[in-house]
């Protein structure tokens, strides 16, 4: 199956890279089949239909970027907007598939752009600054917005736009105005203190969000809008930081995957709507695994080592959950995210 593969070009341990890669994936065997120059695409996301690929240039003078997809072959769209912020590390594309939504780690900020006819962008219809800080005083010093999704659930107190922001230990809840395209503050949802809120993912009333600072994950109540507990993603005792990065749940909702990667491990944890328990940590093979992905099918589970220069493949056992590691690790500059075509 096609992927895409976003990456660091200036900076970070691994090799720069030269932009946007365009692989096939098929369980452990990975080909590189095309790809184009961009400037630090360390995230994306690909439209509903498949057209239209965007990035973001996680640079001072932060931007979103569109890309044409035909096959293997990406073609420069529009003209790329600035994100209003720096250092943008994060983006999504609106359910109504009207605006891509993108969070600014380096100024605190997110923002919204519409998305014309074209699948191109404009320039950005909101840009909210947070405010704040934790305890953390090395990182949390001010605001450090993280990830921005939509929370996908129907009815009263739901389908906001989810913004965790690692600095102030929040987790903003947006409403999007379909019209304006202003996003307007509904409420907070916090973890603890000095937690980290980084990424996260929504399942039926539930938001699972992995903490950087602590090595943790949050259960939230989206219907309720409360914190209702948090577990380590590391054995009790384990003193090393592991740094959580990327969170996935599986297809039956059975279990979360954690990217722990100062340990280099994948963390798997038992869901049981709020009640989460710790199974395993799985070395994943190499050097800080900047993201993880479960193929579509549930069946395997990928990891960008990024200062490895690496992706390595596992298989997952769907009576217990486990990835056990298949093939050998696949050799690619600064791997920091992918994306199913």
């Amino acid at each position: 199956m096609r992927a895409f593969l976003g990456a660091a070009t200036s900076t970070g341990k691994g090799t720069p890279a030269a932009g946007i890669t365009v692989l096939d994936i098929d369980g452990p065997d990975i080909t590189r089949i095309g790809g184009v120059e961009a400037p630090d695409p360390m995230y994306l996301a690909l439209s509903g239909d498949g057209r239209v690929l965007y990035s973001i240039a996680e640079r001072e003078n932060g931007q979103v970027r569109a890309w044409t997809v035909d096959g293997a072959s990406l073609t420069p769209l529009g003209e790329p907007q600035s994100t209003g912020g720096s250092g943008p590390c994060h983006l999504s594309i609106h359910p109504s598939g009207q605006f891509v939504i993108s969070a600014c780690y380096g100024s605190g900020t997110v923002a919204a752009h519409p998305i014309h006819d074209d699948g191109s962008l404009g320039a950005a219809t909101s840009v909210i600054q947070h405010k704040g800080s934790g305890p953390d005083a090395a990182r949390q010093e001010g605001p450090h917005a993280h990830m921005i999704i939509t929370d996908p659930g129907t009815g009263a107190g739901r389908g906001h736009v989810l913004a965790a922001d690692l600095g102030t230990d929040i987790v903003y809840r947006y409403s999007l105005d379909l019209t304006s395209g202003t996003l307007r503050l509904a409420d907070e949802l916090r973890t603890p203190p000095g937690a980290g809120p980084r990424h996260l993912v929504v399942h039926d009333r539930f938001a699972y969000v992995a903490n950087e600072l602590d090595s943790t994950v949050t259960v939230m109540d989206l219907d309720a809008g409360a914190a209702l507990g948090t577990v380590l993603t590391r054995p009790e005792g384990a003193t090393e930081a592991s740094h959580p990065s990327a969170i996935r749940l599986s297809n039956d909702g059975r279990f979360l995957y954690v990217a722990n990667r100062f340990v280099n491990e994948i963390a798997v944890l038992s869901v049981h709507g709020a009640e989460l328990t710790l199974v395993a940590g799985v070395p994943c093979g190499d050097d800080h695994p900047r993201d993880i992905v479960l193929s579509p099918d549930g069946s395997h589970l990928y990891s960008a080592n990024q200062f490895a220069d690496s992706i390595t493949s596992f298989r997952i056992d769907q009576a217990n959950g486990l990835p056990e590691r298949v093939g050998e690790p696949f050799g690619v500059p600064s791997p920091s995210c992918i994306v199913w075509a």
